[in-house]
């Protein structure tokens, strides 16, 4: 049976939208045509101007240079979606008080996604073992997975969990060395959050809780590292509106929509170098372990390599990349002669499960605006 909101909805939304756009498209048209003198001179809005077309073809030609109340526009009618309907543009889901999800974690990932990305991962694992170097993959659970109880019933899935054991156990039953991520983010989960409300994204303390996690792999699979003195310290805290929040309405108009931004504390550490005379990683070596990843990685707001240094107490490199999924950067690391430059034991690989299946994963894709994967 609809509902009062749901009816409210069918009603309201509509006369805005269309309000609106007869609104702005007269404005469009006169602002133009005051704003252009031969223009003025030899058209008017008439009827014939209409009907023959001739208004269509400049409010498509104007559209393509500007939209007067562009901006107010999509924080009004972004807000009023979220505020009526409960929902925002294509691309999120949205979830009970604020949480907010990307659609690219309600799927389900093939057998056959899973073992063709295997199958490329247990030949990179080769790879890399040619050069005596160990790889870590530390699979990423779904925002999705994790909250799952922020979620609409209807939406509440075990699909993305599904694929993430599935994931680890076919990379375990290829005798490469998995972190277990979705255990340790589950456990960390009760003290304090580990993904952002209205972010793709995990917190610090998800950060700090996977970094443990990767530890504690190592440890488990007898790999040892270099040991370092490494120093840590808390930063300024940063406030960003959440990647989502983009998905509803524009930040200037998010408060009104009750939103806020994130506030997230900042960690920072530093290896300290070992003395010359001890010669601990050799003359021309670098850290002893690398980070190849995501924006999980490679936005440094989440402090994921500064836990991971000071987790391992060794120093760590990142050569993560935002915006093209976690294959290209790892591809981009075996083709590049960063490794070439530098001698790590160890590679980890921060690999996100939503990834899985994707026709991108693979690939670099340069005409797709990040908002297609969230800045991952």
């Amino acid at each position: 049976m609809a509902t009062i909101r749901q009816h409210t909805a069918t009603l309201l939304v509509p006369t805005i939208f269309f309000g609106y756009t007869l609104y702005a498209n007269s404005t469009l048209l006169i602002s133009s045509t005051a704003t252009d003198a031969h223009a003025a001179e030899n058209k008017n809005l008439s009827l014939s101007y209409v009907i023959d077309g001739e208004a269509t073809r400049d409010l498509d030609a104007l559209y393509k240079k500007e939209l007067p109340h562009r901006e107010p526009s999509v924080g009004v009618f972004g807000n009023a979606r979220y505020a009526v309907l409960g929902a925002g543009r294509k691309g999120v889901v949205i979830g009970d008080d604020h949480w907010f999800f990307t659609t690219e974690e309600f799927k389900k990932v093939s057998q056959a996604d899973i073992s063709d990305a295997v199958e490329r991962i247990d030949g990179i694992r080769k790879q890399l073992a040619e050069r005596g170097i160990t790889l870590v993959v530390a699979p990423l659970p779904a925002k999705s997975d994790i909250y799952a109880e922020e979620l609409p019933g209807s939406l509440q899935s075990s699909a993305m969990a599904d694929a993430y054991e599935a994931f680890s156990a076919a990379l375990r039953d290829k005798g490469l060395t998995v972190a277990d991520t979705r255990t340790a983010l589950v456990q960390a989960k009760p003290f304090d959050p580990v993904f952002l409300k209205s972010d793709t994204h995990w917190t610090p303390h998800g950060a700090k809780a996977t970094a443990a996690a990767i530890q504690s792999t190592l440890q488990a699979a007898g790999l040892t590292l270099p040991q370092q003195q490494v120093t840590a310290q808390w930063q300024t805290p940063v406030s960003i509106w959440g990647d989502l929040t983009r998905y509803v309405t524009s930040p200037e108009y998010a408060p009104a929509a009750g939103l806020t931004q994130e506030n997230l504390p900042i960690y920072r550490t530093t290896a300290e170098s070992p003395d010359a005379g001890a010669d601990l990683f050799g003359d021309s070596a670098g850290a002893p372990v690398m980070l190849v990843g995501t924006s999980y990685s490679a936005n440094e707001n989440w402090s994921f390599v500064d836990f991971l240094r000071e987790s391992l107490s060794t120093d760590v490199v990142n050569v993560a990349k935002e915006g093209l999924g976690p294959g290209v950067p790892m591809l981009d690391l075996l083709e590049g002669g960063v490794l070439d430059e530098s001698t790590p034991s160890v590679v980890v690989w921060e690999f996100p499960v939503r990834f899985l299946g994707t026709k991108t994963l693979w690939k670099r894709v340069t005409s797709e605006p990040e908002g297609g994967h969230h800045n991952a």
